[in-house]
């Protein structure tokens, strides 16, 4: 007969395995994760309370470093410039909208899909308007950020375009298919075309401080897009 303590368990009452400092595995993966996630927010409040009080191009590395109380080899661990701080969810943003661009039926006309993910992105930008309105006026008021929300502009526009390469590849919404040449044209021109009427928007409202329904907005561009801007003479 074997002694208690040799007796093996059923799988699902096998203790948990545990890391060196004798904590389950899993509870240290979800601690690392909760610091990192710490640290990461930490780097960009200091970095934004440097921003609106001194300026973006007069504040350091090393300041917000020190304000985070991080060291400059930790800062680069999570952002790979001080630029990429003034767009802290640009990954992720990007992202959640291609996710939901993708999840859209194959068949769906594109313009009923960015109807209802602009409804999505207008509901969080009005949430959280003081913070939008206080990043776009330190982006308008430094070249180097107009720079890169041009760049970034550019990512969604490419990133647009693979989206709907890829459906217009399986044919039109008539179901007939097209040759690639079109395909590719096609979705570049409303990709383009797409990001240039949200940006537009995007102006109007900060333009109005966030006063503006933003969500009404959007929907009035799309329907004027996919209308052609039919102008009475």
């Amino acid at each position: 007969m074997k002694n208690p303590s040799e007796v093996e368990l059923p799988q699902s009452q096998t203790a948990p395995r545990k890391s060196d400092s004798g904590r389950p595995r899993q509870f240290e993966g979800k601690l690392r994760e909760r610091k990192k996630d710490a640290t990461r927010r930490a780097l960009v409040r200091a970095a934004n309370q440097r921003f609106h009080s001194k300026g973006f191009d007069a504040t350091t590395i090393d300041e917000i470093c020190a304000d985070a109380q991080v060291s400059r080899r930790t800062f680069f661990r999570y952002f790979a410039n001080k630029e990429a701080l003034a767009f802290p969810h640009r990954t992720e943003r990007l992202e959640r909208f291609l996710e939901l661009l993708e999840g859209a039926p194959l068949n769906e006309c594109p313009f009923i899909s960015l109807r209802q993910i602009a409804q999505v992105f207008a509901r969080e930008y009005s949430l959280n308007r003081e913070q939008q309105l206080a990043q776009q006026q330190l982006i308008n008021s430094t070249p180097a950020l107009v720079a890169r929300e041009n760049e970034i502009d550019r990512d969604w526009e490419n990133a647009m375009a693979e989206v709907f390469i890829q459906r217009y590849a399986s044919g039109d919404n008539s179901g007939s298919q097209i040759d690639f040449a079109h395909t590719d044209l096609r979705a570049r021109m409303l990709a383009g075309a797409a990001i240039g009427v949200i940006r537009a928007t995007l102006r109007h409202w900060f333009a109005m401080q966030g006063n503006a329904d933003l969500a009404s907005l959007g929907a009035q561009a799309l329907d004027a897009l996919q209308g052609g801007f039919k102008i009475a003479p």
